[in-house]
């Protein structure tokens, strides 16, 4: 009599997994280009040049021409996940890709719209993937050059002049300023607010010609040395020094501290600013006129988008700052401060 247990019915053949599709292998080609072409700039580049914001019209246009149908489909979606990518390996700030959307959107449509018209021109599939190496290498060759060429201390210098009149003499202006820390409220419009570094405070730590100042913003404290110390007249000085402490995911790339494995320097990716004046002028009836200049240099490019962008941004923010000093000022003065006419508004 056989005792041995019956030996267990074979199990199916596993399916072999299924070959990736086309639109796959292609979504997959778009970002392995973008992260190359990222990496490449990190490598090369001292700052978000030209090189840089090209990168997603060569991500565009060879997704175009690999892509057999739906480009722009398919190249908008990578453009989103190289973003999502660059995220959440804290390489981009949540609002540094929401303001860079506008330019970065069209280049990538456009450079689809051109690799799919190269590709209803050129049949052969292999000149087309020459033709897509071309262009990565090609990429890469511009930010090679472009970085080594590249000096930050020549990029193009901004100003932003704003001016408020104030019922108080100049003197009284200027002790306001200088005397007592300015703490700004967070009225900001929400599209500045949701995770550029605002300013908070400003003060006077050592009065006088060789003395210091210290700004806090939402992201940590900027310091730096006075310039020009003359009462009732004028005040300037530049900044030297940050302390960054800001959440990883609600970051710019202006706040950004070492503790995220970038240096103190990238701090000034965006910008480097190189000073800020006020000047203290009497106004007829006894006021002051007083104006705040602040200076930068741009580290973005094109000027066309962010020449404008960071100007707004600037200018709004100090016109806050003058407007909170005439608040204070004249809430102490009361009634009795001399009455002059009222600046017009600054355009913004």
């Amino acid at each position: 009599m056989d005792l041995t247990p019956p030996l267990p019915p074979p199990r199916p053949p596993t399916p072999p997994l299924p070959p990736p599709t086309l639109r796959g292998l292609v979504f997959a080609t778009g970002l392995v280009v973008g992260i190359v072409l990222y990496c490449g700039a990190r490598a090369f580049g001292k700052s978000y040049g030209e090189a840089f914001f090209c990168s997603p019209f060569v991500v565009g246009t060879v997704i175009g021409l690999l892509a057999p149908r739906r480009p722009v489909y398919t190249s908008l979606v990578t453009l989103a996940a190289l973003l999502l990518i660059g995220i959440v390996t804290l390489q981009e700030g949540v609002i540094c890709c929401l303001f860079a959307l506008p330019l970065v959107t069209p280049e990538t449509i456009i450079g689809a719209l051109c690799g799919s018209t190269i590709r209803r021109f050129v049949h052969n599939r292999r000149v087309r993937e020459r033709i897509a190496g071309l262009l990565v290498a090609g990429a890469l060759a511009w930010q090679a050059i472009g970085g080594a060429l590249d000096d930050p201390g020549r990029h193009p210098l901004h100003h932003a002049t704003s001016s408020i009149a104030i019922a108080a003499p100049p003197e009284r202006v200027f002790a306001a300023l200088t005397a007592q820390p300015l703490t700004v409220e967070a009225r900001w419009p929400w599209f500045l607010r949701v995770g550029l570094p605002m300013p908070s405070r400003f003060s006077v730590d050592v009065p006088g010609r060789d003395g210091r100042v210290r700004a806090v913003f939402s992201a940590g404290v900027a310091r730096g040395p006075i310039t020009e110390w003359v009462p009732g007249r004028a005040l300037a000085f530049r900044i030297d020094g940050y302390e960054i402490d800001d959440a990883p995911f609600h970051i710019t790339r202006l706040g950004r501290g070492p503790h995220y494995g970038l240096h103190p320097d990238r701090v000034e990716d965006w910008l480097t600013l190189t000073g800020a004046r006020y000047r203290f002028e009497p106004a007829p009836g006894g006021g002051t006129i007083l104006r705040r200049e602040i200076s930068w240099r741009r580290h973005l490019a094109p000027a066309f988008y962010f020449g404008w962008l960071q100007e707004t941004i600037m200018r709004r923010g100090q016109h806050r700052l003058l407007e909170l000093l005439r608040e204070r000022i004249e809430q102490t003065a009361g009634a009795a401060g001399p009455a002059i006419a009222a600046l017009p508004p600054p355009r913004l």
